[in-house]
């Protein structure tokens, strides 16, 4: 499978829970910016606590859509791993960019 199909797959099923994920991410970029950097670490463990509350919401409702993705060659682990590795590295490199323009 070309690399670009198989992102844009990814993309796709990224699409579905962005939403929320960015606006939790924008939300402890404002208080870690509020705070002086102070609380840097609760509201990192806090994200990757919501981004396991998301993971069991996606995974409970939204569990057919997984048999769309394997028939494309993606599984249900890639998926999850790729997505929340880039939710993760936005997340890191929004508190950098944060803590440069401080």
């Amino acid at each position: 499978m070309r690399k670009y199909k198989k992102i844009m797959l990814i993309w796709t099923f990224y699409k579905s829970f962005i939403i929320p994920s960015m606006a939790i991410t924008i939300c402890c970029i404002d208080l870690i910016w509020e705070a002086n950097f102070r609380i840097i670490g609760i509201l990192f463990w806090f994200k990757i606590a919501t981004l396991g509350l998301i993971f069991c919401f996606v995974n409970s409702y939204k569990s057919k859509q997984y048999y769309y993705y394997q028939n494309l060659g993606i599984s249900k682990v890639m998926l999850w791993v790729t997505t929340l590795v880039f939710d993760v590295f936005v997340f890191i490199l929004l508190v950098i960019l944060a803590y440069k323009f401080k």
